[in-house]
């Protein structure tokens, strides 16, 4: 994530936004890589019997669902209030991310959009 100190003074409030948009893309790409280089190191699985390969292809689906909503969200999303709303909702529904994760990103959300204020 972009420290706030290195935003640029003209940095707008959709700026932020933008930004948090990414973290939370990025995140969510990462997870879908981790699920991904699971799977594809599993020795060969035993089909329908193998519950942690069933697991690891139910979340490879659910990252997948999560980033479509991300998507959806974020395209939108019209004015900088939509979208901040947006992203609070997402947060909050989100099965993929945990609680530090949640916490970083509404605070950089905070951070950034208090820091544009001043």
């Amino acid at each position: 994530m972009q420290s706030l100190e290195s935003l640029n003074p003209t940095v707008s409030r959709m700026d932020v936004v933008q930004a948090v948009w990414h973290t939370l893309r990025s995140h969510l790409e990462n997870e879908k890589a981790r699920i991904y280089e699971a799977i594809s190191h599993y020795p060969t699985p035993i089909a329908g019997c193998d519950q942690q390969f069933n697991y690891l292809l139910e979340e490879q689906t659910r990252i997948r669902h999560e980033l479509e909503r991300l998507d959806r969200a974020s395209h939108e999303s019209l004015t900088v209030e939509d979208a901040i709303q947006r992203i609070d909702e997402f947060l909050g529904s989100s099965s993929s991310l945990d609680a530090e994760t949640e916490r970083t990103i509404r605070s950089y959300l905070q951070e950034g959009l208090s820091q544009i204020q001043r």
